[in-house]
Formats: structure tokens, sequence, C-alpha cells
């Protein structure tokens, strides 16, 4: 049975796994640098972050076991189906920043992401897209002289 308090089980270990990963990678990283934090810093924060969150609903799911219980989990409802394809389009994101580059990525991301969540106006989409991008561009490449991954081809 899909009860609520299976999937927290299985979301908490999940996520100890994740969070446990992310800090034994972010060791290996220096922790601190000359008068900063290294490079290594944040991940190991944000990987602890991870662990405690996995605690704290494995906790809150033996505290409210009864409740949890009650409630019965619908994996293939429409609404979870809009998050499963979210999850999707960001792992091609993330591939597609390999592949052709962040810029490129970005600006198909955006309208993508905009259809999933029912903005039809195309003029819209464009829009966003650009002018994100565009102030991307200036603030960070520009201004910042920040480098972004650059696609495959280019390299």
């Amino acid at each position: 049975m899909n009860t609520m308090k299976k999937w927290n089980n299985v979301v908490s270990v999940i996520t100890a796994i994740i969070g446990f990963s992310i800090i034994t990678l972010a060791k290996k990283f220096p922790i601190k640098a000359e008068g900063d934090p290294g490079a290594g810093f944040w991940p190991l924060m944000l990987g602890t972050l991870l662990v405690i969150c996995a605690i704290v609903l494995f906790i809150s799911n033996i505290i409210h076991k009864d409740k949890e219980e009650k409630k019965n989990v619908i994996l293939s409802s429409d609404a979870n189906k809009c998050v499963y394809s979210m999850m999707g389009i960001i792992v091609i994101f993330c591939i597609g920043l390999y592949v052709l580059g962040f810029y490129i990525s970005t600006l198909i991301f955006i309208p993508v992401v905009m259809y999933i969540l029912e903005v039809r106006n195309k003029r819209l989409m464009i829009m966003t897209s650009v002018l994100t991008v565009s102030a991307i561009y200036v603030i960070f490449d520009v201004l910042l002289k920040t480098q972004f991954p650059s696609p495959i081809f280019l390299s």
C-alpha cells in the first residue's frame, strides 16, 4: 500500500544518502582558504543540511506515525505528473549545459518550463527567455567576468 509513512521513509533515506555523498565529495576540496571559505565549504554545508532534513523527516514520521499511515499517496496524479516532467526537464537542462552551454540551454529551458506551467503566450515566453539570458550575460559575463559553461563544440 502506498502510504505517506512509507514514502516519507523512502525519501528520508534517499535524502540522507545524497547528503552523505555530497559531504564525502565536498571533503575532497579545501574547506578553508586564505581568509575565506574554500571550494568545499558550501557543498559541505548543503550536504549537512540535507542530512539534517532527512533526520527531521524520519523523526517526524515516527512521531506522526498513525496520521501518516492513514494518508494514501497517488503517484500517478496529474499534479505529480507535472512534477515528474519538471524533474525530467531539469535533467535534460543539466545535460544541455554540458552539450550546448549555459546560454543556449537556458534560452531553451525557460520557455519549456513556462509551457509546462501552462503559459501559452509565445511572445511572453520568448521575451522572458531573451531578457533573462541577456541580463545574466550583462551582469555575470560582462560586469563580473564570470565564466559559464560553454558548448562542447566550442571547447
